[in-house]
């Protein structure tokens, strides 16, 4: 790809998981007996987001080579979600959420990340050509939490503004991710 005019409107960079919600709401989380099962995190919401809202986005994120990373990277496709940017990882696993909705105040989570996929996005996975492709670049608060996801954000922001493209910032803080 030669970097010219963009062809995306955004690429979302990031954290990416399987979410299961408990179907008991209003349960405590150990009551649960059913749970439906949805596509995760932040970035990834958000690419899906802009797709339905008419704008072509993209994903850079890695999934495990398993089950889960399947169907995140199915779900996005079918989505129209850019996928060329999504790494399977052979090496570890795609992270797993599992919620509950008590009222509209609370909602119990745990997270499952530990040495997950998405935390191993590098400097590496960043093309120039393909961030250059965008009109803007999302980055977020969960992958500054350790050097080498934090050090392919950067990357990105540093290419993005070097083609003169916007660089947005979703918090995305989560303090038990940042332990």
């Amino acid at each position: 790809m030669t970097v010219g005019d963009p062809v995306l409107d955004v690429i979302c960079i990031g954290r990416s998981s399987v979410d299961l919600y408990g179907g008991q709401v209003g349960g405590r989380l150990e009551d649960m007996s059913s749970f439906s099962k949805y596509i995760g995190g932040s970035p990834t919401n958000i690419s899906i987001g802009c797709a339905r809202l008419g704008l072509k986005s993209a994903l850079i994120t890695r999934v495990g080579d398993e089950h889960m990373g399947r169907f995140i990277r199915e779900t996005l496709a079918d989505e129209s979600v850019d996928t060329s940017h999504v790494i399977t990882d052979d090496e570890r696993l795609t992270a797993l959420v599992l919620l509950g909705i008590r009222d509209a105040e609370q909602f119990p989570l745990i997270f499952y990340r530990e040495n997950c996929a998405d935390m191993a996005i590098c400097e590496a996975d960043i093309s120039a050509d393909f961030i250059a492709s965008a009109r803007a670049v999302l980055v977020t608060g969960t992958h500054f939490s350790t050097d080498r996801v934090a050090a392919a954000s950067f990357a990105a922001m540093k290419l993005a503004r070097a083609h003169g493209r916007k660089v947005a910032f979703d918090i995305d803080y989560r303090p038990n991710l940042w332990a």
